[in-house]
């Protein structure tokens, strides 16, 4: 892909004189075209806000069809504004607007899930289409296969819906045949039979009618193709020939090259996919860069805009100070009680995320009680830490270090997301000194998603690493400042996690983008080993979680708790992933009972004969 965009910008810069030439026929448009384009545009995202409201309708949960539009925009200006991790960002402000609309929190999972699952068949079926009309032999040849696999996969998954042993047969075909494939990638070696249970789990928890399946199909094909149609008006627009047999294969090598996300919604990638694909149709090269620009001020700019514009006046309309109450921790399963001890002091070593520093802990270092003495460090490569960022091998050592510079003898790790395993690492080599481990949506076996192999890998993982933490810092910074404007006061500790995290500023010995990669390949490339330890890591372990955090799904919590030996787990509902900043109280109440748990076992053992 580099390489790809460098021979475009070579070739851009060796034909200036058609670059020219086509913003000159930019200039010349046929006006009468723009109206239309921007009506199907609108028309194509009323479609797919229909298709989510037509999914939350048929379980019950009816919101207006104008907030259910607005909440679409929204998402759509987040998703293609913020490279690679934008998607993410969507999924999970729609996952809280559904939940805020009336939703549980199983529903607005389900409906997510659903979503994507039809429109990925409707997309599939919009190439597959392009290919048959086409009519070349390529293409054909490529679409007859996919059009017979398309048509057997969603047969099999309405059936496994349904039926629970074809649902495991599936289940256990597609384990072996990801673990196959991540063998042959060298990926590591984590087991998806977990992951591929809970998704199906989840997809099969709620049944529609399937009238409402081919409604809500029906909404994703207008999506697609009101927006196909929008590249076609802008064909005419600068006063070319529609190549109709063609145009659905150009429109899928524009959304192929934008759904990348390596700039902001495939800036400029996009634009030169189409435009080669016009050519290859038999455009001039004027006319087709010129049709590209359009349809993408259109399809991209204008909708982008539209969705920022609607998310500042809804902030604008929304009182100052919303009260909202702080995540609480759900009830323990009823267990046997122990014996009652005085509190016992111990120490406990808090450890940031990733990235992160030591103004995350503050709220929850502001409520531990006294006999609980903890200290917060910067990690290497964030803050004052005067060490350059590394993996988990190397945090594990960090933190020995550090006891042994303090003189203390055992300590209970306070790890955050990814500092889980450097603390995990630090039990296995060294038990004497840990006495617990606390882990706060932290990673572990199913963790790892596409976008973080993305993260990682090589060429696109520096590229991406840049721009994340070069062009979307400033946008959170001053979002920051205007609702601490707004506000009339400081933003608090707890207000806009999201948004302090992505707003900070560059820190330690090293840029953070720099940290941040290097972080992120060593969880590909020692999470898999660190796995192989866990049922040799003896210590007591709590594990922290909210069933829909976006980040870490919940079934890594799960996964740890069945693998290590002597492991709990507690639910903090509607926190998200930054449960430090985001649910402090419920952190600090699962930590002191989690202790005192084991000061209770640690003195009924002394009492026995």
């Amino acid at each position: 892909m580099i390489t790809a965009v460098v021979v475009m910008t070579a070739a851009a810069a060796a034909e200036r004189g058609r670059l020219a030439g086509s913003l000159d026929d930019l200039a010349h448009l046929h006006w009468v075209w723009l109206p239309l384009g921007i009506a199907l545009e609108a028309t194509s995202m009323a479609a797919f806000a229909a298709m989510f409201r037509r999914l939350l309708t048929a379980r019950r949960v009816t919101p207006r069809r104008t907030e259910m539009l607005a909440t679409i925009y929204a998402a759509n200006a987040m998703s293609v504004s913020v490279p690679l991790a934008g998607p993410g960002l969507a999924a999970a402000y729609l996952f809280r607007r559904f939940t805020r609309l009336g939703a549980s929190a199983m529903l607005a999972g389900w409906v997510l899930l659903a979503s994507a699952v039809i429109t990925t068949a409707a997309w599939g079926l919009i190439v597959v289409t392009g290919g048959l009309v086409s009519g070349h032999t390529v293409a054909l040849a490529i679409t007859l296969p996919v059009v017979a696999l398309a048509v057997l996969a969603l047969i099999a998954t309405a059936l496994a819906a349904r039926h629970p042993r074809l649902r495991a047969a599936l289940e256990e075909y597609l384990t072996q045949a990801l673990k196959h494939g991540a063998r042959l990638l060298r990926w590591p070696a984590t087991d998806p039979k977990l992951a591929l249970k809970a998704w199906a789990e989840r997809f099969s928890a709620l049944r529609i009618p399937p009238s409402t399946w081919a409604l809500a199909g029906g909404d994703a094909l207008v999506n697609w193709l009101a927006d196909a149609a929008v590249l076609a008006v802008s064909i005419y627009a600068v006063g070319a020939a529609v190549p109709w047999q063609n145009l659905l294969l150009v429109y899928a090598a524009g959304i192929g090259a934008q759904s990348l996300s390596l700039t902001p919604g495939g800036l400029a990638i996009t634009e030169g996919a189409i435009s080669v694909a016009l050519v290859a149709s038999g455009l001039h090269v004027r006319q087709a860069v010129a049709a590209a620009v359009l349809y993408r001020l259109i399809s991209f700019w204008l909708v982008a805009a539209v969705g920022w514009l609607i998310m500042l006046v809804k902030h604008a309309r929304s009182p100052a100070a919303e009260s909202v109450p702080e995540p609480a921790l759900e009830p323990a399963p009823m267990t046997e009680s122990a014996p009652e001890t005085e509190p016992r002091e111990h120490e406990l070593v808090l450890l940031h995320g990733q990235p992160g520093s030591t103004e995350d802990w503050q709220a929850v270092l502001a409520r531990l009680p006294a006999h609980l003495h903890a200290v917060a460090k910067d990690r290497p490569g964030y803050g004052a830490s005067d060490r350059q960022a590394t993996g988990f091998k190397a945090n594990a050592q960090v933190i020995l270090d550090d006891l042994n510079e303090r003189g203390v003898d055992s300590a209970v790790l306070v790890a955050h997301s990814w500092a889980s395993g450097a603390a995990l690492q630090a039990a296995s080599e060294a038990p004497d000194r840990v006495k617990a481990v606390v882990l706060l949506a932290g990673v572990g076996p199913g963790s790892v998603s596409i976008v973080d192999w993305l993260l990682a890998a090589p060429f696109i993982g520096p590229l991406s690493a840049k721009v994340m933490w070069r062009w979307t810092p400033w946008m959170a910074r001053v979002r920051l400042a205007w609702l601490s404007r707004r506000q009339g006061r400081p933003l608090g500790l707890g207000e806009h996690v999201g948004l302090q995290v992505w707003g900070r500023r560059d820190s330690g010995v090293e840029p953070l983008w720099r940290a941040f990669l290097t972080e992120q390949r060593a969880l590909l490339s020692e999470l898999a080993e660190l796995e192989t330890t866990l049922p040799t890591i003896g210590v007591p372990v709590l594990l922290l979680a909210d069933p829909a955090d976006q980040i870490v799904p919940i079934m890594t919590a799960q996964r740890l708790v069945s693998e290590l030996p002597d492991a709990r787990l507690r639910l903090v509902s509607n926190a998200g992933h930054h449960l430090p900043g985001r649910a402090p109280g419920a952190v600090v109440e699962a930590i002191t009972g989690f202790l005192a748990g084991i000061d209770d076992n640690i003195g009924l053992s002394r009492t026995q004969p």
